[in-house]
């Protein structure tokens, strides 16, 4: 009976707090244009004004370029764990981040799978209870050489990203 009292007591803390969302991402480099997935967990350090949570993000990206008649096919994932902050004045929540992950680059026979670094910055709109819309400003460090010679093209090892998109909380 202790069993099912202590869970009845924390299963709420436990399943509570959660949020996912999707997004629209636009990157300063190739590939361009993609999508992007997360669920995030508040943590328990909370105050009215401003909190802390965990965000686990998948963000995929795809674009076939064609320069002087040879296409190729560049195709990007990365997989990154945030830690963010955030603040809840009255109409908007702004927040920043800082995050680690994995990403991959392919283009053809070239390939590239390493260690990623990211800040991010945004405000979230809380406009009801279900829905909730937000933009962000993401900067990636990829901790490569993505050398013009060996890509056919210069890829920049340091990428910024627009992000438009929406956030469901989970109660």
């Amino acid at each position: 009976m202790k069993t099912y009292l202590l869970i009845f007591l924390i299963a709420p803390l436990a399943f509570s707090q959660w949020e996912t969302g999707g997004s629209y991402k636009i990157k300063s480099d190739v590939p361009a244009f993609g999508f992007g997935f997360f669920i995030s967990k508040k943590l328990p350090f909370q105050s009215p004004s401003i909190g802390i949570k965990v965000r686990a993000e998948v963000n995929l990206f795809r674009e076939t370029i064609t320069p002087a008649g040879k296409t190729s096919k560049f195709l990007s994932e990365d997989y990154n764990i945030h830690l963010i902050g955030e603040y809840y004045p009255r109409y908007l929540y702004p927040y920043f981040g800082l995050g680690f992950g994995y990403g991959e680059l392919n283009a053809g026979s070239r390939n590239w799978r390493g260690f990623v670094l990211s800040l991010v910055i945004g405000s979230k709109f809380p406009v009801s209870d279900l829905i909730n819309p937000y933009i962000e400003i993401q900067g990636y460090n990829y901790f490569a050489d993505f050398d013009r010679r060996k890509w056919g093209r210069g890829i920049s090892m340091y990428q910024l990203r627009g992000v438009a998109g929406i956030t469901i909380p989970i109660n």
